[in-house]
C-alpha cells in the first residue's frame, strides 16, 4: 500500500497539516517535502533541483509503507528567496533550501540534490 499523502495548498497552514497528519496516523512515519510552487507560466517547479527530485520522491513514495508524505510547497522564488521567509527561521524545523525532505519526528533533513538521489532516498526514509 502506498504512503498516504496530504497535499498542503497554503504552506503557512503548514504546521496545523503536520500535526494532524501525526495525530491522524500514529502508527506512520511522517515525512514532509518541501519543495518549490509550480510557475503557472511553466506549469514546472522555478527550481532545478525541485524540477529533478520531485519525480523521484512522489515515485518512491509510492512503494513505501506505513508512512505519510505531507506535500508542502514554500511559494515562488520571490516568496521562498525572502530572508524572512518564516520556514527560514522556524523553531520547529528550520528549512534553508529546497528541495527538502523532513523526518517530522527526529527533524532529520535529506536536502536539495539529495532527494534525488534514490539510494540516499531510500536509506533515509528507511532509517527513520
Amino acid at each position: 500500500m502506498p504512503a498516504t499523502i496530504i497535499k498542503v495548498p497554503v504552506i503557512e497552514d503548514i504546521h496545523r497539516a503536520v500535526n494532524k497528519a501525526v495525530e491522524d496516523h500514529k502508527d506512520k512515519d511522517v515525512f514532509v517535502y518541501f519543495y518549490a510552487s509550480i510557475d503557472p507560466a511553466t506549469g514546472k517547479s522555478w527550481c532545478p533541483d525541485c524540477v529533478t527530485a520531485g519525480p523521484v520522491v512522489e515515485e518512491y513514495f509510492t512503494k513505501v509503507d506505513n508512512a505519510v508524505l505531507v506535500d508542502a510547497p514554500v511559494g515562488d522564488r520571490p516568496k521562498w528567496k525572502d530572508p524572512n521567509h518564516f520556514l527560514r527561521h522556524d523553531t520547529a524545523v528550520k528549512i534553508t533550501a529546497v528541495p527538502t525532505l523532513v523526518h517530522w519526528a527526529t527533524k532529520s533533513q535529506l536536502v536539495e540534490n539529495d532527494c534525488e538521489d534514490l539510494a540516499k532516498l531510500d536509506k533515509f526514509v528507511k532509517r527513520a
